[in-house]
């Protein structure tokens, strides 16, 4: 056999087994996705994204259904399906629906609407003026689902104008897993009371409902009953509808892992009997902490991970007493706390003492504070740092015109060293003193773990005992850190344009893989704005030096 012929055998086989293997083409286009969250994903970044999975559908026919699948998967619009359909026209100015739809035409539309897996429905952009009767020519034409593998219906403001309500009803499918309905009003009660039966009724295993507004009746919620395989429930706003009888039979619910309940202005002013919810995993109650105490003793789940406290009217007093019960209750499962202040009028005083005693609790990912005036040094972000070394998300307090201490800027250094899963962080910082940012003249290596095993354990209980030593085997250059969203709360200081530089500088050097810099609530928007910008500027010229530094010496 020639050498030759054996060299293109093998080529051809190692082809064969990369475009036979479905793992490998899924990831190659997952990473040319879009966010599944259309309203996260910037407009050039979307049309980037699905323009690059359109060219690869088009590459090789291995590539053409992992491809279009992902093209495909979200969608906040009916008009990239509707023009698929030859009877689907633009008559002065006004796409409008003209003539009959053959067989062969639906079969080429569900080709792709089969492959629509999340749906934002909302009033379709100005530029695209479609007639309003389209919709309900359609639902006539069609008498099976429109998006037969539809799994995420997302209506983020059911109520507002200049929009077909109704229009909803096309999205009917027994493959529905996840609905959310928002900005909900009482004139939407009986429509989203009919979708909820009909999907009952034909057999819809609905995983996750969420509504948010006002004025839904206890019989809409009833409804939510009858879908015994729900896993996930929010419902906010909806207080004077949520009876102590409903919240039994909610409690018995055999799947409910994920519960968020808004009892504002409800009737039940303190929970006295047993409810269930034995296999709750995550809590947010919206109420007086006062209501809150009094509902998680009847809560039968003894292993709470997650638990938000949203309160407009708490004291000291309860907020200790609400800690208190939550440790003793869940201090060994718990890796989420929040404790959140709704009242904008004015803000509670909270200390450090206060919130102490989950100090212990190692296993922390995610700690919330909120609504709340508070004393933050550097030193108290070294405790959190050092007591919650996995946190992936730390959102701590900022009261506008408050005169409380503050972080400095040592603390990012603090928290990038400590908490190196970190991807969202949210704090207040003191920036009235800025430091020329310097390079060190050694990548900054943060401190790694030490990994036990019985010959390393060192007792350093003991009186002077030395610090343990890492091993040689373990000391090696830890990853860039993977922040992602760093939200900054200031107090009008006084910055020059040079202390921006030197603060994005900072900030890039420490986090470099970081998506967003935002100011909180909006403050000192344009300032954050720009060192934002800054920011991206060092990430691109960066990655274009290592496209070019590839390019020339192909490493």
């Amino acid at each position: 056999m020639h050498p030759v012929a054996t060299s293109s055998n093998l080529s051809q086989n190692n082809a064969s087994r990369f475009h036979s293997n479905p793992d490998i083409l899924g990831e190659i286009c997952e990473y040319l996705s879009p966010n599944d969250d259309l309203e996260l994903e910037p407009e050039d970044s979307l049309i980037a994204s699905r323009q690059n999975l359109a060219w690869l559908a088009l590459t090789c026919r291995a590539f053409l259904e992992p491809a279009l699948d992902r093209l495909w998967r979200s969608l906040d619009t009916l008009y990239p399906l509707f023009k698929i359909l030859p009877a689907f026209v633009r008559t002065d100015g006004t796409h409008v629906l003209r003539g009959s739809i053959t067989p062969e035409e639906w079969e080429r539309f569900d080709w792709y609407a089969r492959r629509v897996k999340k749906f934002c429905y909302t009033r379709d952009p100005d530029n695209l003026d479609i007639a309003m009767h389209v919709y309900f020519r359609i639902a006539q034409l069609r008498s099976t689902p429109l998006l037969s593998a539809l799994r995420h219906l997302y209506c983020p403001d059911i109520s507002q104008t200049d929009f077909l309500i109704s229009g909803v009803c096309l999205f009917l499918s027994p493959s529905l897993q996840t609905l959310e309905f928002y900005k909900i009003t009482s004139v939407e009660d009986k429509l989203t009371g009919t979708f909820l039966h009909t999907l009952w009724n034909d057999g819809t295993q609905l995983e996750t409902v969420g509504f948010r507004g006002t004025g839904l009746s206890p019989g809409t919620l009833d409804l939510i009953l009858n879908f015994h395989t729900l896993r996930q429930l929010e419902l906010t706003g909806m207080g004077p509808a949520i009876e102590l009888d409903w919240l039994k039979r909610l409690g018995e619910m055999p799947k409910l892992r994920d519960l968020a309940l808004d009892f504002t202005n409800s009737r039940i002013e303190s929970i006295e009997e047993d409810l269930g919810y034995r296999n709750l995993k995550s809590l947010m109650i919206t109420a007086s902490l006062a209501f809150t105490r009094s509902f998680i003793p009847h809560i039968s789940t003894s292993g709470l991970e997650v638990i938000v406290a949203a309160s407009s009217s708490d004291t000291q007093a309860e907020r200790v007493a609400f800690i208190r019960d939550v440790i003793e209750r869940w201090g060994a499962t718990l890796r989420d706390f929040s404790l959140v202040h709704i009242n904008s009028e004015s803000a509670e005083e909270i200390h450090m003492v206060t919130i102490a005693p989950l100090i212990p609790l190692k296993q922390l990912t995610g700690f919330r504070l909120e609504g709340y005036s508070i004393d933050l040094t550097d030193d108290n972000l070294r405790i959190f740092g050092s007591a919650w070394p996995n946190l992936t998300k730390l959102l701590l307090p900022y009261v506008a015109g408050s005169d409380r201490v503050r972080p400095t800027i040592e603390s990012l250094k603090i928290l990038a060293a400590l908490c190196p899963d970190l991807k969202h962080l949210r704090l207040p910082l003191d920036t009235t003193e800025l430091p020329a940012f310097v390079p060190p003249p050694t990548p900054y290596i943060p401190p790694l773990p030490v990994p036990e095993s019985p010959a390393m354990v060192i007792d350093d209980t003991a009186e002077g005992a030395p610090p343990p030593l890492q091993p040689l085997s373990i000391v090696r250059k830890r990853q860039p850190h993977g922040l992602q969203k760093l939200t900054i709360a200031t107090s009008d200081d006084t910055w020059e344009s040079k202390d921006q530089l030197h603060l994005a500088r900072f900030i890039d050097y420490l986090f470099p893989r970081l998506q967003y810099v935002s100011p909180f609530e909006g403050h000192d928007l344009d300032r954050w704005t720009h060192i934002h910008d800054i920011v991206q500027a060092f990430q691109t010229v960066r990655r274009e030096t290592l496209i070019h530094q590839r390019t020339q010496y192909g490493s």
